[in-house]
C-alpha cells in the first residue's frame, strides 16, 4: 500500500489517538474483573464482550501499522513480539475449543482473554515510555514523575477489593502509605502484610518492591532492549545520568548488566532461603495455612528474596525473622541479599571483574576442563579479558561498609548484652548483633525486638539509618560515599592540606560540595519533620525520631509507633520516604527552575566561622 507521508503521519496520529482511549478502557476493564470491584449486576458479561472489542482493536492496529509500513519488512523485524503475541492467542483459543469439555469455557476464555490484554498493555507502556523520555524533561524531573506514578498506580491497585480480605478494608491514606513504603523499598508498614494482605495484594506489594527498587526506567528500558527497540541519544542520556553512567555507549550494557545482576543474586538468594525453610518446622509454624507444599516454600522464598535485595524489609511473617535469630542459613542468605543491594550496581559489577576475583576463580575448571572465566566471558557478561583494578568509588564503598557492619556488630553486642538479648544464646546473640548491625542502613527486617531495645541502641541505629547505604543501590540515607567525603574533608582540614584526597586520588571540590549539601539539607528537612511529628504524635521522642530516620533512609525497621500514627504522621512519613528514595539533591534539581547566570563574579569578603 503506497501512501504519502503526510496521510501516514495523520493515519498513524489517529491510531495513536484512538490506542491511548483503548488502552485506558482496558485498563479500567482488568481492575474491575481482577480486583473484584462491583458496579452493576451483570457487569461479567458487559466486560466480557468489552474485552472481545478491545482485543479486536488491538488486532487491527497491528496489522494497520503494518499496512501502512514503509517497509513491511521492517515493520515485522521490529514489532516480532506482537505478532508473535497474536499467533499465540489464536492458537490458545483454538486449543481452548478442542478441550472444551474438560475445562469451563467463560472461566478459560476470560483467563486467555485478560492474559492477552495485560501483556499487550505491558507492550504499549514500554514502547510509550520511550516517547515520554523524549520530552523536555530534566533527569531529575523524570525519575521523581516515575516514582510517583508507581507509587499512585501501586495506592489505586492496593485499594482494589481483592487486594485485601474483605473483613479488612484499607483505607485510602493507608494504601498510599503502603505503596510508598515498597516503591520506596522502605518497609514501615501499617498493617501486617502476611495476614492483612491477599494473595493479589502481597503480589502488587512484591512487584512494586520490585520496580522501586530497580527504577521504573530501568525496567522498561530492559524490555524494551530485550525487545529489540534502540536507545535514541537523548533516551542515553537521561537513563545515563540517572545512572550515574559516564559513557553514552555503555548505558545499554549497563541496563542489562543491572537487571541480570538483579535476577542472578535473588535466585541465589531465593534458593538459599528455600533450602533453609523446606524443612524446617518453625518456618511451617508462622505459616497461617500449615502444609508443606513446595509452591508455598517457594512463594516466601522469593517473597523475603527480593524484599532483602531490594532492601524493602518487607516480610510475610508476623513478626518479621524473629524466630530464625538462631539459624545461620537464614542470617546469612538475608545479609548477603542486603548487602548486596546496598553497595551499588556499579561496585558488583567493579568487584566481578576485579583482577584478584577473576584470577581466583579463572584457575577453577569445570568438568570439561574449560576455566570459568573464560566460559562467563564468552557470555559476555562480566569478565573481561584481563581482570580490572577496583574504582576508588568501589574501594570507599567497600571498606566504609566493612567498617560499619563490623564497628555497628561490636557496639550492639556491647549495649544489648544484658538487656533484648539476654535470653539469647552465645551464638543467637553474635547473629542478632550481625544482623542488626547490617537492617539499619538499608533493610528494616528485624530478628529482635526493636521495640525492646535501650535509648543508647536507638540512637547507634538512628546515625546508621541516616548513613544508609551506597550511590547506586537500593538503598537510602546520604550515602556511604558522602560520609567518607565529608570524614577526609574534616582530615584535610586538621592537617592543614589544601585537597581532599583518599587512596592517593584527590577529590574534586564539586563532590566535596556536593556532600556537604546533601548532608546539611537532609539535616534541615529531618529537624522540620522531627519538630513536625513531635506535636502531632504520642510517644517517647526517641522512638518517634527513629521511625523519622527509618523513613529517611527507607530502612523500615519500627519502634512500633507507625500503626499509631496520625493522618498528618502518615503524610509527613510518606514524604519523608519519597525524598529518602530519590534524594534531596535529586528533589531539588527537579524543581529547581532555570536561571541564566551573567558572566561575571562578585569581589569576595571573608566572615568569621566557627
Amino acid at each position: 500500500m503506497n501512501i504519502n507521508v503526510e496521510l501516514r503521519a495523520k493515519i498513524t496520529f489517529v491510531i495513536s489517538i484512538t490506542m491511548a482511549v483503548v488502552a485506558i478502557i482496558a485498563v479500567a476493564s482488568l481492575l474491575i474483573n481482577i480486583g473484584g470491584i462491583s458496579i452493576f449486576d451483570g457487569q461479567e458479561a458487559v466486560l466480557h464482550v468489552i474485552d472481545w472489542v478491545i482485543i479486536t482493536i488491538f488486532i487491527a492496529e497491528i496489522f494497520l501499522r503494518w499496512l501502512i509500513a514503509p517497509s513491511k519488512l521492517y515493520y515485522l523485524r521490529h514489532n516480532w513480539l506482537e505478532f508473535a503475541l497474536f499467533l499465540f492467542f489464536l492458537l490458545q483459543l483454538l486449543l481452548f475449543r478442542k478441550l472444551i469439555n474438560i475445562f469451563s469455557v467463560t472461566k478459560g476464555y476470560i483467563v486467555i482473554i485478560q492474559t492477552y490484554i495485560i501483556i499487550t498493555l505491558l507492550l504499549k507502556f514500554i514502547q510509550g515510555s520511550s516517547r515520554i523520555m523524549r520530552l523536555n524533561l530534566k533527569p531529575e524531573q523524570l525519575v521523581l514523575l516515575s516514582f510517583l506514578f508507581v507509587i499512585l498506580a501501586g495506592a489505586a491497585l492496593l485499594k482494589m477489593p481483592n487486594a485485601t480480605p474483605s473483613d479488612k478494608p484499607i483505607s485510602t491514606l493507608d494504601a498510599l502509605f503502603t505503596a510508598t513504603s515498597a516503591t520506596c523499598v522502605t518497609g514501615l508498614i501499617l498493617r501486617d502484610t502476611g495476614s492483612e494482605f491477599t494473595l493479589l495484594g502481597q503480589i502488587i506489594v512484591l512487584l512494586l518492591i520490585q520496580v522501586g527498587g530497580l527504577g521504573l526506567m530501568t525496567v522498561t528500558t530492559s524490555f524494551a532492549l530485550i525487545l529489540g527497540q534502540s536507545m535514541g541519544i537523548r533516551e542515553r542520556m537521561l537513563i545515563g545520568d540517572a545512572l550515574s553512567s559516564q559513557t553514552l555507549g555503555k548505558v545499554s550494557r549497563t541496563v542489562i548488566y543491572i537487571v541480570v545482576l538483579t535476577l542472578i543474586i535473588e535466585a541465589i538468594g531465593a534458593t538459599a532461603l528455600y533450602l533453609a525453610w523446606a524443612n524446617s518446622d518453625i518456618f511451617y509454624a508462622q505459616i497461617p495455612n500449615p502444609g508443606r507444599h513446595p509452591v508455598t516454600v517457594l512463594y516466601y522464598s522469593v517473597f523475603h528474596a527480593v524484599s532483602a535485595f531490594c532492601n524493602a524489609g518487607f516480610s510475610l511473617f508476623k513478626d518479621n525473622l524473629m524466630y530464625f535469630h538462631n539459624h545461620i542459613a537464614e542470617n546469612v542468605a538475608v545479609t548477603f541479599l542486603i548487602i548486596s543491594g546496598g553497595l551499588g550496581f556499579g561496585v558488583i559489577v567493579n568487584v566481578l571483574r576485579y583482577d584478584g576475583f577473576y584470577k581466583v576463580f579463572g584457575s577453577l575448571t569445570d568438568a570439561k576442563g574449560l576455566r570459568f572465566a573464560r566460559l562467563t566471558n564468552a557470555k559476555g557478561l562480566w569478565f573481561k579479558k584481563r581482570g580490572e583494578k577496583l574504582t576508588l568509588h568501589s574501594k570507599v564503598v567497600l571498606i566504609t561498609t566493612g567498617i560499619l557492619v563490623f564497628v555497628a556488630t561490636i557496639l550492639i553486642l556491647g549495649i544489648e548484652w544484658n538487656k533484648s538479648l539476654s535470653e539469647f544464646s552465645f551464638k543467637g546473640k553474635l547473629l542478632s548483633a550481625y544482623f542488626q548491625s547490617v537492617t539499619p542502613r538499608t533493610a528494616g527486617f528485624n530478628t529482635i525486638d526493636i521495640s525492646q531495645l535501650t535509648s543508647a541502641c536507638y540512637f547507634l541505629m538512628i546515625i546508621l539509618m541516616f548513613i544508609g547505604a551506597s550511590p547506586g543501590s537500593t538503598g537510602g540515607g546520604i550515602k556511604t560515599s558522602t560520609l567518607t567525603t565529608l570524614l577526609s574533608s574534616l582530615r584535610a582540614v586538621l592537617q592543614g592540606k589544601q585537597s581532599v584526597e583518599m587512596f592517593c586520588r584527590m577529590i574534586p571540590s564539586d563532590v566535596i560540595n556536593k556532600a556537604l549539601v546533601i548532608v546539611v539539607a537532609s539535616l534541615l528537612m529531618l529537624s522540620v519533620f522531627a519538630f513536625i511529628l513531635l506535636i502531632t504524635e504520642e510517644g517517647e521522642p526517641i522512638k518517634i525520631i527513629f521511625e523519622l530516620f527509618s523513613a529517611y533512609g527507607t530502612v523500615g525497621l519500627s519502634a512500633g509507633l507507625t500503626p499509631q500514627l496520625s493522618a498528618i504522621g502518615k503524610i509527613i512519613i510518606i514524604i519523608t520516604m519519597f525524598i529518602g528514595r530519590i534524594g534531596p539533591l535529586t528533589l531539588a534539581l527537579a524543581i529547581r527552575r532555570r536561571r541564566e547566570t551573567g558572566n561575571y563574579e562578585y569581589p569576595s569578603e571573608s566572615v568569621m566561622i566557627g
